[in-house]
């Protein structure tokens, strides 16, 4: 498969110049490079803003939007032969080709002047893939990514940026292996445009507000609440009955996971101290009532870990601890339980894998993770594995990623068994990391795809901001909470 890459060569940018280089590499595609002038509209003032940012906080070398020389791509622009496919990555407007076209657009625009007004405006856009091939254009997938730092012009345009990188050669390896699925006609939102000005300010009141906070010991943080377990559908969550686990203010909790055994409650969380900045696992017992006792330590290692996913199979009671600062996903043996846990193998390695979820299925397990591509957040995207055996080989899923959506990807929490449905807690990043939960059916789950249904919507309670982890066993339930101390 012959493709041909469109560039304006007074704007590339890196993440172009990877992408070319990530197409070229797939088995069965050839590249040619050539150059197509675009109209680079790009909202007034914005290099302005740009320089200003990089004037207060410093430049951000191999930022995914850093200017690149398109005579640097010139061993793609060798190949010969009639293009299959026709990759347009100039913002000007579509013109007549000689073989399908293939675009990303952001909120209905080119992707460049797209992102930029997205980011000005503070809004997450909606990414698309438009194949165009002359009689009609089709919507091929659509994407909702995450920005994680929106009050940074830069870092903002350089996640998306990422992101669409990442979508485009999921779409191209799905059209080389012919597996292209129309959704249909493109969205054309209305926004209301921003401006640089506007931006800077908001920007600006956003770090001092955060500075004071820190200045004063008022910055939020996480906390985690648990209560007895209220019913057995889906969860109704509301400040009635819950109870804080305490913390003495050098550190944070998060992240709860609950396992009954022997007749008593255990709480697994992710415990933050400030002195080292880096999580470890403690283990909190629940009385009868369900008051907690004082968490102590039971995993710590030399990196950040967190997210204590913990169950039984097998005969006996395992752990799989967030490490995706080592860029693994390993497997703990409890040795005796609660206390001790042994490692015993690494599932996935050279992955960056977070809040890694397992659901054992028809003789065979399956792993949900969220995952940071380059560049992108991992905020809004769901990756599976699968694998026979508990201890592997894992297999990445074939349409990787199978969710990009910030309002319902990434994991958040044990998956759930309501009425016959498989019901997985995501997190919803719409307005901030883990500002809601969202609770969502499983309803096609195999080899081929993935597809869910969010069923409701959990916002955070009281003076808090932020909700992202539920579990529950038959007794109780818990969740995490970010807010005022």
């Amino acid at each position: 498969m012959l493709i041909e890459v469109r560039l304006d060569p007074a704007a590339v940018e890196l993440w172009q110049s990877h992408l070319v280089a990530r197409v070229a590499a797939m088995p069965g595609t050839g590249v040619r490079v050539v150059a197509a002038p675009g109209t680079a509209r790009t909202p007034r003032g914005l290099a302005r803003l740009l320089e200003l940012e990089r004037l207060i906080s410093g430049g951000r070398p191999g930022g995914a939007c850093e200017s690149v020389a398109f005579e640097t791509l010139r061993p793609f622009a060798t190949a010969s032969g009639l293009a299959d496919l026709i990759l347009d990555l100039t913002d000007a407007p579509a013109s007549a080709a000689t073989a399908p076209l293939l675009r990303l657009v952001c909120d209905g625009l080119p992707f460049g002047p797209g992102a930029a007004d997205a980011v000005l405006a503070s809004r997450s856009p909606v990414f698309e893939t438009v194949l165009d091939d002359g009689a009609s254009a089709a919507v091929l997938s659509r994407w909702h990514p995450a920005v994680e730092t929106p009050h940074h012009a830069a870092a903002a345009l350089d996640m998306l940026a990422g992101r669409a990188a990442d979508m485009l050669a999921v779409e191209i390896r799905r059209l080389a292996a012919g597996r292209p699925v129309a959704l249909g006609a493109a969205e054309r939102p209305a926004h209301q445009s921003g401006s640089t000005s506007a931006f800077f300010l908001r920007a600006l009141e956003t770090r001092i507000a955060g500075r004071l906070a820190r200045l004063l010991g008022r910055a939020p943080d996480w906390h985690v609440a648990l209560r007895p377990r209220r019913g057995d559908g889906l969860p109704a969550l509301g400040p009635e009955g819950f109870r804080r686990l305490a913390d003495d203010g050098r550190r944070f909790y998060a992240d709860p996971f609950l396992f009954e055994q022997g007749g008593e409650t255990f709480l697994f969380v992710e415990e933050y101290p400030y002195a080292t900045g880096r999580g470890i696992l403690s283990l909190s017992r629940l009385a009868v009532d369900g008051t907690p006792s004082h968490p102590v330590p039971i995993l710590e290692g030399p990196d950040h870990l967190s997210y204590p996913f913990v169950f039984e199979a097998e005969g006996a009671i395992w752990m799989i601890p967030e490490t995706s600062a080592r860029r693994t996903v390993e497997l703990y043996r409890a040795d005796p339980f609660p206390e001790r846990w042994t490692f015993a193998a690494t599932l996935i390695e050279g992955e960056d894998l977070a809040d890694a979820t397992l659901l054992r299925r028809d003789e065979g397990w399956w792993l949900f993770a969220a995952e940071r591509a380059r560049w992108a957040s991992s905020w809004d995207t769901l990756v599976l594995w699968r694998a026979d055996r508990l201890q592997g080989p894992w297999r990445p899923h074939p349409a990787n990623p199978v969710l990009v959506d910030l309002t319902a990807a990434r994991p958040g929490g044990r998956i759930l068994d309501i009425g016959g449905k498989l019901v997985r807690p995501a997190q919803d990043c719409a307005g901030g990391y883990g500002a809601r939960l969202a609770f969502a059916a499983i309803e096609q789950l195999d080899e081929t795809g993935f597809q869910q249904a969010v069923l409701t919507r959990a916002k955070p309670f009281g003076r808090n901001s932020g909700l992202h982890s539920y579990d529950r066993t038959n007794r109780f339930e818990v969740i995490d909470l970010f807010g005022p101390r």
